[in-house]
């Protein structure tokens, strides 16, 4: 919603301040709209630092911006720390902003399309974390839940927008005015999509086969050593690249003393010899004067 709004203020040629301040108030009007649950506080912390840095003419980034948020909203509301919803909103941010890209580079690289790709990644980027947390909570994980996301992403953020646009401009005018007349047709509006996420929520999530139970201290630790192996295996080359730098680096500084110990050899036995001939006498500097 937020984005909606910013994006329709710069379309008018508003100043960088003007987007700052009308964003601002897109986000608190919004958590105020929907109450302040995990999620929206999270976004609405995150919003506010991406606001902060285009105001101060710098690109915003999404992780600090991420850590940000967290430090914020555990700080004013410490419960949040141990709420379920606000864990799930935050590691799923993090898969998405770590994973992604690079996960829809590589199915972009072996020939799926652009838009295809840009789902898929989304949603195997923020499945990543989210279900260890979901097993360590509910002891539980859903085989479906990839498809179910596939499914409801594209109509998520159209049931958001209409929904929230009908509830801002009903409240605007009277009971039975030509504002509540818009307001109920966005509503009728955001009716189709909403339809399909409930349909796909039961569909996918309904049947109990989806569903398996699993003992969740011990599913998180198999599933945290699997992918440690798993990138330990990844970054093997990475690894090898660096012993093989190492070992480059020390067989040349080896070659170098190699190098200069026989010249000084050399020097020292000219030396010996020129003492030889001056009947002992020292043949080096002169020692300085006191």
């Amino acid at each position: 919603m937020c984005g909606a709004v910013i994006l329709g203020v710069r379309l008018c040629g508003a100043s960088e301040r003007t987007v700052a301040v009308l964003g601002g108030l897109a986000i608190i009007g919004f958590v105020i709209l929907v109450r302040p649950t995990d999620s929206v506080l999270r976004a609405a912390v995150m919003g506010s630092v991406g606001l902060a840095a285009g105001l101060g003419s710098r690109r915003a980034q999404a992780l600090p911006a991420l850590g940000t948020a967290v430090i914020v909203v555990t700080l004013l509301w410490p419960q949040m720390a141990l709420a379920p919803g606000f864990a799930l909103s935050v590691v799923a941010t993090l898969g998405l902003v770590l994973w992604s890209v690079p996960i829809r580079s590589a199915l972009v690289r072996r020939g799926v399309p652009e838009a295809p790709a840009t789902l898929l990644s989304m949603t195997l980027a923020a499945q990543v974390l989210i279900t260890p947390l979901l097993i360590a909570v509910t002891d539980t994980v859903n085989l479906l839940s990839v498809p179910a996301n596939l499914l409801a992403v594209p109509v998520v953020g159209i049931a958001g927008l209409l929904g929230t646009a009908a509830a801002v401009i009903g409240g605007l005018g009277p009971r039975y005015g030509p504002t509540t007349v818009l307001a109920e047709l966005l509503v009728r509006a955001a009716g189709p999509p909403t339809r399909w996420l409930i349909a796909v929520a039961d569909w996918l999530g309904g049947p109990r086969w989806s569903t398996l139970t699993v003992p969740g201290p011990t599913a998180v630790t198999v599933l945290v050593l699997g992918a440690a192996g798993v990138l330990g295996w990844r970054s093997r080359g990475r690894v090898r690249g660096v012993w093989h730098h190492v070992r480059c680096e020390r067989s040349a500084v080896l070659a170098t003393r190699r190098r200069r110990l026989p010249d000084r050899a050399r020097h020292l036995e000219g030396l010996g010899r020129a003492q030889s001939r001056g009947g002992g006498r020292r043949t080096g500097h002169p020692r300085p004067r006191r």
